[in-house]
C-alpha cells in the first residue's frame, strides 16, 4: 500500500508544534512499519537532520510559490505521480481535489473562532489563518476520516461542523518522546550554561496572545518574588519590550532583573530546560492538546495548569489546575508547589507514570491501523 504523509513544513527551520508532531510520528512509522511504502511530501529547506530515508520511505522535496500553491496544486501532481493509495495531511488543511481517501489531522479549530481572528502577530500569520477559515470547512466535510488530539477537541469540532458525523472523528493522542522521559542532570547542567540560566526558576512558554496568560503569569510571579527571594522566571517565546510593558504596568519594573527571557531555543534542548524548573507554568484559557504539559510531565516537573476538560483528561489529577484568569491563586500554587517538597514529589511521581502511557509507537500503531482501512 502507497502512503503519502504531507508534512511540509519538516524542513523549515523554524517549525511549528504540527511540524514536530510530524517528524515523531513519521519517526515511529519508520521503526515498527515494514509492511506499507510511504511518501513523505514536504517542501525544500535547510534542516533535513531530522528525517532519513529508509528503504520502504521516500522523502519527495515538491518546489512551490506559496503554502496555497504547494498544497492545492503541486502535492496533487506528486500524489498522482507516485500513485498514493490515500493521503494524511498532518497541520490541519488539506488539497481540495483528490482522488484518493484522505485522513485529515485538525489539531485545533481555534483559528475558526471570531474573538482569535485578531490575535496574529504578522502579516504571515493573518494570511494563514484566512487560508485554514477557508479551507478546513471544505476538507472537513470531504475527509474520509478526521484525527484529532483530544475528547475535549473532538466535541468542539463536531458541535462546530454539524454535518460531519461522530464516526468520521477519531482521537489519537499524541506522544512524548524518549528524550524527555531519560533527562538527567547533565542536560541541564549543559543547558543552564547554554542560556545562562538562574540556578532557581519557574518556567513559561510565552506568548503576546491573550489566551496564552503570559501577562498574569508574570503578575503572579511578582507577587511570588516578594515571598521567594532566591526564585527567578524563566520565560520563553516574548519580547523584552513585553515583558517590561507588563511589568510597568503592575509598577514592578525593579523585578525585571529576576525575568529571564529565552528568544530562541533549540528543540532539543527543552528536556533539559525543563528539569531545571521548580515549577511549569501553563495557565492558558483555552487548548487541545499540550505537548509541553506532558513533556513536563515526563522529565518530572511539578506542573500549574488551567482547570480545563482537556488537562483533566491527559494529566489526570497529577498536576495542580486552577482557574487560570486567578492571580493570586496562580501566586499561591507556585509558592506551594516551590516550597512543599512532598506534595511536590508525589505530584511529580503520578505524572511521570501517566506519561509513560503517551508514547509515539501507541500513536503509530494507531495510525497504520487507520492507513490499511482503506486497502
Amino acid at each position: 500500500m502507497k502512503i503519502g504523509i504531507e508534512a511540509q513544513r519538516i524542513f523549515d527551520p523554524q517549525r511549528h508544534s504540527s511540524d514536530y508532531v510530524a517528524i515523531n510520528l513519521i519517526q515511529a512509522l519508520q521503526k515498527l512499519d515494514q509492511r506499507n511504502e510511504y511518501f513523505i511530501f514536504a517542501r525544500p529547506g535547510e534542516d533535513r537532520s531530522s528525517m532519513q530515508e529508509a528503504s520502504n520511505f521516500h522523502v519527495i522535496e515538491i518546489p512551490g510559490y506559496n503554502y496555497l500553491h504547494w498544497e492545492q496544486v503541486q502535492l496533487p501532481r506528486y500524489m498522482r505521480r507516485f500513485k498514493i493509495h490515500v493521503l494524511h495531511s498532518t497541520a490541519n488543511t488539506a488539497p481540495v481535489r483528490r482522488e484518493v481517501p484522505l485522513v485529515l489531522n485538525l489539531h485545533h479549530i481555534n483559528f475558526m473562532d471570531t474573538h482569535d481572528r485578531t490575535k496574529a502577530e504578522t502579516r504571515y500569520q493573518q494570511l494563514s489563518n484566512r487560508y485554514r477559515r477557508w479551507i478546513v470547512p471544505r476538507v472537513v466535510d470531504q475527509a474520509e476520516l478526521v484525527i484529532t488530539v483530544s475528547e475535549e477537541e473532538k466535541q468542539r469540532i463536531l458541535n462546530r461542523f454539524p454535518k460531519v458525523q461522530a464516526n468520521r472523528v477519531q482521537v489519537v493522542y499524541n506522544g512524548v518522546s524518549e528524550a524527555y522521559h531519560q533527562a538527567h542532570e547533565a542536560n541541564q547542567v549543559a543547558v543552564q550554561k547554554r542560556y545562562s540560566l538562574p540556578d532557581q526558576y519557574v518556567l513559561h512558554f510565552g506568548s503576546s496572545e491573550a489566551r496564552k496568560n503570559t501577562q498574569r503569569v508574570i503578575e503572579a510571579f511578582a507577587r511570588v518574588a516578594e515571598r521567594a527571594d532566591q526564585l527567578c522566571l524563566v520565560i520563553t517565546n516574548v519580547s523584552n519590550a513585553f515583558v517590561e510593558n507588563s511589568l510597568a504596568h503592575i509598577h514592578k519594573s525593579e523585578l525585571r532583573n529576576r525575568i529571564r527571557i529565552l528568544e530562541t531555543l533549540k528543540q532539543s534542548d527543552l528536556p533539559g530546560l525543563y528539569l531545571g524548573a521548580k515549577v511549569f507554568i501553563y495557565p492558558s484559557t483555552r487548548e487541545s492538546f499540550i505537548n509541553p504539559l506532558l513533556e513536563a510531565m515526563a522529565v518530572g516537573v511539578p506542573v500549574i495548569t488551567s482547570d480545563l476538560p482537556v488537562m483533566h483528561e491527559i494529566a489526570g489529577q497529577s498536576v495542580t489546575c486552577i482557574e487560570p484568569t486567578d492571580v493570586s491563586l496562580l501566586a499561591e500554587s507556585i509558592l506551594t508547589l516551590y516550597t512543599d517538597q512532598a506534595r511536590s514529589s508525589r505530584l511529580v511521581e503520578e505524572a511521570k507514570q501517566i506519561a509513560q502511557d503517551f508514547t509515539w509507537e501507541r500513536t503509530a500503531r494507531q495510525m497504520i491501523q487507520i492507513y490499511e482501512s482503506f486497502k
